[in-house]
């Protein structure tokens, strides 16, 4: 009985969401489950936790260099990384493409409890190694131009950088 009242609550679930995903695309929807998810803002806890390092690595680089520079450079370096952060959970959308079906997206969009919900929590290890290899990947790709973007910014804010 139990079992039969859970899976009609599903279905209704499931049925009461469908007209919101209509017309969206699965990566559409995938982009609405991994914000669900907390994705965004995974990734802006990341950005500010890396401000210390950013900074130290600026100051390593640019000997002499003012605490007020250094702390520009990382405002400006974060902000870029922010600016960018759309470009970093598209990777994210990939690994959800290449982990689940478009039926099982609009499940898990559905209820996210349901057995298929637990498929989501046992994949999320293996999400989370590939987003990490995705974000060093997409760090080695863009970290120069990221850095360069931030230099010119405090160029442009009169400050003195080689």
């Amino acid at each position: 009985m139990k079992r039969t009242a859970a899976t009609l609550f599903a279905l209704i679930l499931f049925f009461a969401a469908a007209p919101a995903q209509a017309g969206q695309s699965t990566k559409d929807k995938i982009r609405q489950l991994i914000e669900l998810d907390g994705a965004a803002t995974v990734a802006d806890a990341v950005i500010d936790k890396q401000r210390p390092l950013v900074r130290q690595t600026f100051l390593a680089g640019h000997p002499g260099s003012s605490n007020k520079m250094a702390d520009a450079y990382v405002d400006a370096f974060s902000a870029e990384l922010t600016a960018r952060r759309g470009q970093f959970l598209d990777l994210i959308v990939e690994i959800y493409a290449k982990t689940f079906t478009a039926a099982e997206v609009d499940g898990l969009l559905a209820f996210y409890t349901s057995p298929l919900g637990s498929k989501a929590r046992a994949a999320a290890p293996s999400i989370i190694v590939h987003a990490q290899q995705a974000g060093a990947a997409w760090g080695m790709k863009y970290g120069v131009s990221v850095a360069a973007a931030a230099k010119a910014q405090l160029k442009a804010m009169g400050y003195g950088i080689k």
